[in-house]
């Protein structure tokens, strides 16, 4: 192969793989996680969010914002995929608005019911990605008593991957 062939190869290959990192891999100061990595493998056709809504990801209500701490956006539930803690299998998508108004994937998010369904005790918080706790418990309406962890792999989130709130995120 020459040289010249070599060098446009390995810039096509490192092209590729940046267009196709996630958000938390691509340069943004997160740790790469293998786990994170499968996350972003198996759910990035729901950027698009039809593509999501034929796999039975289904809208959840209106965007959800928290002042101060900014938003996750539009949740987008698959029901039989809550109580997963499987890294490939998120039971929801959250998408936020571009500046034309399109829906976009920014997280990706577990949902795992409580046990006891009591707000007050957290002896079975579910844990993923190592050490990576769950937030909540907290109660839902539609979902009971529930934890929840998000993953924000098609978005950065300055306050970190993990962080439930966007402040890059808004809501209408």
């Amino acid at each position: 192969m020459s040289r010249l062939k070599a060098a446009c190869a390995l810039a096509l290959t490192t092209a590729l793989a940046l267009a196709a990192a996630p958000a938390h891999a691509a340069g943004h100061g997160h740790d790469s996680e293998p786990e994170l990595v499968q996350t972003y493998a198996a759910t990035r056709h729901y950027q698009h969010v039809k593509r999501a809504i034929r796999d039975d990801y289904l809208p959840a209500g209106p965007c959800t914002a928290l002042p101060g701490e900014g938003a996750m956006g539009y949740h987008y539930i698959k029901q039989r995929l809550i109580n997963s803690t499987d890294p490939v299998k998120p039971a929801a998508v959250v998408y936020h608005k571009d500046k034309q108004g399109r829906l976009r994937a920014g997280a990706v998010e577990w949902i795992v019911r409580d046990a006891d369904q009591k707000v007050e005790t957290d002896w079975d918080r579910p844990v993923m990605f190592g050490d990576r706790h769950f937030d909540g418990p907290e109660e839902i309406p539609g979902l009971g008593v529930v934890y929840t962890l998000h993953a924000w792999i098609f978005k950065d989130n300055p306050r970190g991957v993990f962080y439930p709130w966007n402040p890059r995120v808004t809501c209408p």
